[in-house]
C-alpha cells in the first residue's frame, strides 16, 4: 500500500465518512464544513487521480460527473499504518510501540481500563 500525504488522507476520511457513490461535490462540502479547508474543484480531482492511481478508490462516470468509492476501509488503512509505524520506528517491537504510545498520551482511568480490555480480550485470542 502506497503511503498518502497528509492531504490526501484527509480527503480518504472525507470518503470514510460519506460512503460509497462520493462526488467532488460531496468532498469540497465536507471538506469546508468539517475540516474548514477550501479547495478548487480541479484541485480536488487531481488528488483523486492520485487516490485512484494509489490505489485507494475507484471511480465510475455518472451523468456529467465522476463518483469514487473507496477500495480500502478506514480501519484496515488504519491497521497497515500501524504495522508500518511499528515496522519503522520502533524496529517491529510491539511492546517498544505500545510503551511509546502509553508515554505520549494523557490517559483517563477510563481509557487504561478499555485498553486493558482490549489487552485481556487479545490474550484470550492468542491461547
Amino acid at each position: 500500500m502506497l503511503e498518502l500525504t497528509n492531504t490526501e488522507q484527509v480527503i480518504m476520511k472525507c470518503i470514510w465518512e460519506i460512503g460509497d457513490n462520493v462526488a467532488v461535490a460531496d468532498l469540497l462540502e465536507r471538506l469546508k464544513t468539517e475540516y474548514g479547508k477550501e479547495y478548487a474543484r480541479t484541485t480536488i480531482s487531481v488528488f483523486m487521480s492520485y487516490l485512484r492511481d494509489k490505489g485507494y478508490v475507484t471511480y465510475e462516470k455518472r451523468s456529467h460527473a465522476y463518483v469514487y468509492k473507496p477500495l480500502i476501509s478506514e480501519q484496515d488503512y488504519q491497521k497497515e499504518l500501524m504495522k508500518r509505524y511499528q515496522k519503522t520506528s520502533f524496529s517491529g517491537s510491539a511492546v517498544e510501540f505500545i510503551r511509546a504510545y502509553l508515554d505520549s498520551q494523557e490517559l483517563t482511568a477510563e481509557d487504561l481500563k478499555a485498553i486493558r480490555e482490549l489487552v485481556e480480550k487479545k490474550q484470550q485470542e492468542v491461547k
